[in-house]
Formats: structure tokens, C-alpha cells, sequence
């Protein structure tokens, strides 16, 4: 069902193969200010210049963040910065990374172009609503540059292993490409040339659909890009305008990961905690904490093994208000009868998972918020650590800890046409900007 080909890739040329952890970047949705200026100091060829440029106050529509990186493709391109493989292929990509128990774990799959379908197809399934804001930023530096500088990331049902097998030789051999990141995470990539294997690949994944893990931003940018494509020129169904960069693994890979995705609120005008807290005693028991807030890496760890232990029953959170020296642990009243709190056209499949309790009884119940408009006024991170300490310096005025969803359940929520909240997801580890780039 879903359309996948290989395509000429392009990456840093083998001169700068001992330079890749200045150059490369995670996606650009996870770059802090400060990591984005970081990126900028840590090498001239640094991909940040592509993935997330600077914006200055005497930008204009000749020279922008978009133009700058457009033009700096192009010179990257001609002087062999950056060089295309020759032939066709897929790249393989492979990483090893820590669990936060500190034990080592390893996820591979390979890199290619998918072909950008309408979701009604039922080719492509997303999981997750966007952001519009996003969109529209990912659209411009798409139409300046006509390149993907981050692959997106698909799910494939493949219990037997049979994409595997076709090109899991090859991840015995030397790596074409190394490099340990900021975060400890070591990336490995292969150039995968092989006809059979390739053509082996493309035809199963043609039976398959496909399950977008990360990048419904930057999918249904290229979806929007493909759409004005063809109203420009027709003839341009099947070029490459159609196909989005994707690294694609098997659901049934022992190293695939999910993190929770704690949520952060800020800048909420008029806001008055005691009256939070009357009114989600109304749906929740809440209970205080005694972990010692001062130790915040160990404390976290406590309110997420906590949390833990409630992860197939849902309805839990761990909340720190900014100016508290105390954690909370709230808990749903009555798990079996809260649908009152609930907006009217919530589907079955979303009413006990906790993403759709916090937006539904969090946010909109207790805070009153409207739950469409929070793109000013939420932020989100896998690391409950992140998210106290934040709240701790007075960034964040109140901080949620989640369980992570399952893949189970963002599956069945996928194949049945509906979309979970925001950010429901968080897949780890995040594949890099700069390893592999698809340029038209």
C-alpha cells in the first residue's frame, strides 16, 4: 500500500568524516536557542545553517533565514561540502544509545523516500494533531531549498524480520559513517546499493501501510508542497516533489522506544492555583510527595517510578507548581465513570488514555483553557528532570509528569482513523539532521 523508493543520497564529504559530531544536529523541533547558537559556534559547515537558521531584525523577503539557506545549500553542494552517491539506495542507519537505567540499547532501519499520500488513503496513518505554526515555517524552507535535511520517522508491521534479513549483512561491515552526538547516542549509516535487496524492500513495504512515529509536521508539509506542485505542472505527479525523506523501522524492533512527553504551561494570564486545585479535586484525588526536592535528578526518578506503577491503568499525573517545595501526585476519582468532564466527540479509543485525560480534564476542566489555541503556552519534554527544573527557576508555571503512550495503543488509535492529542508521543532515540539528505 504505501510507495517507497531509493533516491541519490546526499551527505558530508569523507574529508569532514572525523568532524561529524560538530556538524550534525538533532531536528529542529528539539533545537533550544541556545543549542541552535551553539550548533552555529561548533563548525561553519555545522547543518544548523540549513535545518534551523538564524533570524535577524533586518530580515527581509530577499534575505531570510530561508534564502540564507537555500543559497548555503547550494554553495555546500558546489564545493563539495556536501556530495550525492552516484547510484540509488537506501542508507541504513543504526544507533546505540543509554535507557535511563543505564543500560545500552541499539534500534536499526534504513532511510528512503515515501511517497506523500493523502491520509484517507490509508497508506500513511498519523497518530497525532499538529501545530499550524510549525507547518507553515517547515513549507518556506521547503519551497526555498527543495530538500529534506531530516528524515521523518515510519513504523512498518514486520514481526518475521523480513526487511531485516535482506539488509542486516551489511550492518556488519564497516560504517560508512560514525559519530557519538551531544547526548552519547552513537550513529552508524551504510549505503545500501544492492538491486535485489532494494527491490525486496520496496515490494514489501507496497502490501504494507505505515505509521508515521515522528514528523506529522514535516509530513504534511511535504504533503502540502506535493499539492502545489501539481497545480503548477501536473506532469509533475511522481517526481520527487511527491516523496518526504523517511527512516523507516519494524513496530516489532526490540530497541524501539517511547518516552513520555511531560507537559509544561507558561504564561497563563490570571492564573490562580488555588482555584486549579478546588476544581481538579473535583475529578482527582490529589496526594503530596515527601522526595527530597532539592535532589532533582533522583527525585524525578521516585515520581516516575511511581508513576510507573499505574501505567496500564492511566488516569495519574505528577504536578510541581512553580514557588512549591512539594510534589503532587493526582489521581482520577473514578477511572470507570468520568465522561461528563469529556467534550461530546471524543472516540472510545482516546477517553482512558492519559494525553486525552490531561487535555480533557487538565486542561480544559481545571484550567479552563481553550484546548485548540495552546501553542504559546505549552511546551513539552521527555525528561521529567527538564520539566521540574524549569518550573523550579520560574520558566514554567506548572509542570505535568506523564507515563509514555504505548505503541499498542497509538497504533490502534492510527488504524482506526482517529488522532491522539499534541505531542503524544515521543520516539527515542531522535534520528540527526546532516547524516543523510535528500536534495532534489
Amino acid at each position: 500500500m504505501a510507495e517507497i523508493m531509493p533516491f541519490q543520497m546526499v551527505h558530508y564529504g569523507p574529508e569532514y568524516s572525523n568532524a561529524l559530531n560538530s556538524l550534525i544536529t538533532p531536528p529542529y523541533d528539539v533545537i533550544s536557542p541556545e543549542q541552535q547558537d551553539s550548533f552555529y559556534k561548533s563548525h561553519p559547515f555545522n547543518v544548523i545553517r540549513l535545518v534551523l537558521g538564524k533570524q535577524f531584525s533586518s530580515d527581509t523577503p530577499e534575505d531570510n533565514r530561508y534564502t540564507r539557506a537555500s543559497n548555503t545549500l547550494k554553495k555546500w553542494m558546489i564545493d563539495k561540502v556536501l556530495v550525492r552517491k552516484p547510484k540509488p539506495g537506501f542508507t541504513l542507519y543504526q544507533m546505540d544509545f543509554r535507557e535511563s537505567d543505564g543500560n545500552w540499547k541499539r534500534i536499526d532501519g534504513f532511510v528512503g523516500l515515501l511517497k506523500a499520500e493523502d491520509y484517507g488513503a490509508g497508506k500513511v496513518l498519523p497518530h497525532e494533531k499538529t501545530y499550524s505554526g510549525p507547518k507553515k515555517d517547515q513549507l518556506k524552507l521547503l519551497r526555498a531549498c527543495r530538500a529534506n535535511f531530516t528524515p521523518i520517522h515510519a513504523m512498518f508491521n514486520d514481526p518475521e524480520g523480513i526487511v531485516l534479513k535482506l539488509y542486516e549483512s551489511l550492518l556488519n561491515t564497516e560504517p560508512e559513517q560514525e559519530v557519538r552526538d551531544s547526548e552519547e547516542i552513537i550513529h552508524r549509516t551504510w549505503s545500501l546499493c544492492e538491486e535485489n535487496a532494494v527491490h525486496g524492500i520496496v515490494e514489501f513495504l507496497r502490501k504494507k501501510s505505515l505509521f508515521i512515529a515522528d514528523g506529522h509536521h514535516r509530513y504534511e508539509t511535504a504533503l502540502a508542497y506535493r499539492r502545489e506542485m501539481e497545480a503548477r505542472n501536473p506532469s509533475t505527479i511522481g517526481q520527487p516533489d511527491n516523496y518526504i525523506m523517511s527512516y523507516f523501522t519494524s513496530m516489532s524492533h526490540p530497541g524501539l522506544t517511547v518516552l513520555p512527553a511531560h507537559r509544561m504551561l507558561r504564561d497563563l494570564k490570571d492564573f490562580n492555583k488555588e482555584e486549579f486545585l478546588r476544581r481538579m479535586s473535583d475529578c482527582f484525588e490529589i496526594h503530596d510527595l515527601d522526595y527530597n526536592i532539592s535532589d532533582l535528578e533522583n527525585a524525578s526518578k521516585r515520581l516516575s517510578s511511581k508513576l510507573r506503577e499505574f501505567a496500564k491503568v492511566g488516569g495519574h499525573f505528577g504536578v510541581l507548581f512553580n514557588g512549591e517545595q512539594r510534589f503532587r501526585l493526582i489521581s482520577l476519582r473514578d477511572p470507570e465513570n468520568f465522561s461528563s468532564f469529556l467534550s461530546a466527540n471524543i472516540p472510545e479509543s482516546l477517553i482512558n488514555l492519559d494525553v486525552t485525560i490531561f487535555r480533557e480534564l487538565i486542561l480544559g476542566h481545571c484550567f479552563g483553557l481553550d484546548k485548540e489555541d495552546l501553542e504559546n503556552h505549552i511546551e513539552y519534554t521527555p525528561s521529567a528532570a527538564d520539566a521540574l527544573k524549569k518550573t523550579m527557576l520560574g520558566e514554567i508555571q506548572v509542570s505535568f509528569i506523564l507515563n509514555p503512550t504505548r505503541v499498542d495503543q497509538m497504533t490502534k488509535v492510527a488504524e482506526l482513523g482517529q488522532k491522539l492529542p499534541h505531542k503524544s508521543t515521543y520516539f527515542y532515540p531522535k534520528i540527526s539532521s546532516g547524516l543523510v539528505l535528500n536534495v532534489f
